[in-house]
């Protein structure tokens, strides 16, 4: 093929995996997340655990899973989200100064100024009185 006819496909065209159930297209990644999560599941209650506390387990594993790999925060995935979290919890303390970066002379600059005097016009004449 040449390379006039040939192109990058747009960061937002590209097209990822997908099941479709019943009309709707779900992502493969969370569809076979969540199924594998249930077959799971479903052998250890087949093998004699707990229901209940089997189904807790496999409804918090789900949810954390379709948390982490579909969520996004501030227009990123979870796992770059929680990223920049984690750099701005271990970054150095480094903007907390310990003492005053510069010492300012006392203000000897208001004594300079002249003395404010009243407008010409303000003033009291001498002579007239």
């Amino acid at each position: 093929m040449s390379d006039y006819l040939s192109a990058a496909v747009p960061r937002r065209l590209r097209l990822s995996a997908s099941v479709q159930v019943a009309g709707m297209r779900l992502p493969a990644r969370s569809f076979l997340m969540i199924i594998g999560i249930m077959a799971i599941g479903g052998i250890a209650i087949s093998l004699g655990a707990n229901i209940e506390r089997t189904i807790w387990v496999s409804g918090v594993l789900i949810f954390t899973g379709l948390a982490m790999l579909e969520g996004r925060i501030w227009g990123r995935s979870l796992r770059d989200a929680v990223g920049i979290v984690w750099r701005h919890i271990n970054r150095p303390k480094r903007l907390r100064a310990s003492q005053p970066q510069a010492i300012l002379p006392p203000e000897a600059s208001l004594m300079a100024t002249p003395s404010l005097q009243r407008p010409r016009w303000q003033r009291k004449e001498a002579s007239h009185e």
